[in-house]
């Protein structure tokens, strides 16, 4: 479409286009002005505070100038030329012309709060939360900044409703909170529980929190109420674990343990987890199972065969000379301190050549030192052989670990050749 205006006097031309250069250096200025104002109130714009000072002067009516430049007091609180009250009094001031200036922005609101806490005015920071709270419901951060002022202020049971609004609304934001709350309240279990929500990845995460604090019953409790279906696909399971056995809690790991991987009748010779490898380990979740790696001298691997059941463990040697296995094959265990036991299972050798075969340590699960070991796998014959180990847990002691292990006696020994399956572990009390 196109616009035609017919102006026959010249001074009517005149006029036109002097009015046209006024509209367009008004919308050039309007123009410059959001431009330069959007810069000064742009938070990765550095920028000292005289020159947002004299911004804000020339600009009086920006919302956004006033917030940047109350933020900028509020963030430093640090003026050579002016006290701490100077500072307070000139960022509350700020801060109340930006929500008079944008009253429907709750952020403006936010700055209002922690410029009046500055100041000392604890029911104009409370008041300004408030009506941000009313004007975005459903913000986390908002929330989040609520329940931290309510907490500052000494209102714990009012605080708790907002913090549990956070951690229902924001998981990760859940190990914030009760660190939050454990120094506040000094580890008070009540108002940490309270903000915990009903999920199981709620509760995993405060059992981790409680684990970090040494409360491992209480982290055991909380680890306990939770889905068992969840803890299997959950991280937190995994950390939590860890953290028991870190602190050689083995009678707390071995129960959670079991418990979440479904448990293991007595009848199916409890004592000793997959000693058949029948089933397979779980990513994450191989505390009390077998845990295998492979190394410069051998591979390891559970495959089908073996001697009853549907698998075994095969270990193929590289024929590497100097062989040594010590960490490749290790099982933990959880046992009663001072008790007598008998480890009993069954190899069987496939083309073993080797200077001393492999054998079935017991070591101590702190410290990894031997406490007993079964005689080497035989060359004699490739047939199932019995190999057994008779040891006493030390009294001080409540776990062991099981290791496949191979240590050379000399700097140098001829390489191993071969495969042994190994199958059938069990364990008895004597």
């Amino acid at each position: 479409m196109k616009i035609s205006l017919n102006l026959p006097s010249l001074a009517l031309r005149v006029l036109v286009f002097g009015l046209t250069l006024v509209v367009c250096a008004g919308l050039l200025g309007v123009e410059l002005r959001r431009f330069i104002t959007g810069v000064i109130a742009s938070p990765s714009v550095e920028m000292d505070l005289a020159m947002i000072e004299s911004v804000a002067a020339y600009f009086p009516n920006s919302a956004k100038v006033h917030a940047r430049l109350a933020s900028k007091i509020v963030e430093s609180q640090l003026d050579g030329n002016q006290s701490h009250e100077a500072m307070a009094e000139k960022a509350l001031n700020h801060a109340t012309k930006s929500v008079e200036l944008a009253p429907a922005n709750f952020e403006y609101r936010i700055l209002l709060s922690a410029a009046a806490e500055l100041k000392g005015n604890a029911e104009t920071a409370e008041s300004a939360l408030r009506e941000a709270v009313r004007l975005a419901p459903n913000n986390v951060n908002v929330r989040w900044q609520m329940a931290n002022l309510l907490l500052r202020t000494g209102k714990v049971e009012e605080s708790l409703t907002a913090f549990r609004y956070v951690a229902d609304a924001e998981p990760r934001l859940l190990p914030n909170a009760l660190d939050v709350l454990w120094r506040a309240t000094g580890g008070e279990m009540a108002s940490l529980e309270s903000i915990v929500g009903d999920t199981a990845k709620a509760k995993l995460a405060f059992a981790e929190f409680l684990t970090e604090r040494k409360l491992f019953d209480a982290a055991a409790r909380t680890f306990s109420r939770s889905d068992r279906n969840s803890r299997l696909q959950s991280p937190e399971t995994t950390r939590v674990l860890d953290a028991f056995l870190k602190a050689n809690q083995w009678e707390w790991a071995d129960r959670l343990w079991r418990d979440t991987m479904g448990g293991v009748n007595v009848a199916d010779n409890a004592l000793f987890w997959n000693g058949s490898f029948e089933h397979s380990p779980r990513k994450g979740l191989m505390q009390f199972d077998w845990q295998l790696n492979s190394n410069q001298f051998a591979k390891l691997a559970i495959q089908e065969g073996g001697k009853s059941g549907q698998r075994a463990l095969r270990l193929a040697y590289l024929g590497v000379d100097t062989t040594r296995l010590e960490h490749e094959a290790k099982h933990l265990i959880h046992l009663q301190p001072g008790a007598a036991y008998r480890l009993e299972c069954f190899a069987k050798p496939e083309r073993l050549v080797t200077d001393e075969g492999p054998q079935v340590a017991i070591l101590r699960a702190d410290t990894r030192e031997l406490l007993a070991s079964s005689v080497p796998v035989s060359t004699a014959a490739n047939a199932w052989q019995l190999l057994t180990v008779d040891f006493v847990v030390p009294s001080e002691l409540s776990a062991v670990v099981v290791s496949i292990r191979q240590i050379p006696r000399y700097r140098y020994t001829e390489p191993t050749e071969g495969v042994i399956w190994f199958d059938d572990f069990s364990l008895k009390a004597q």
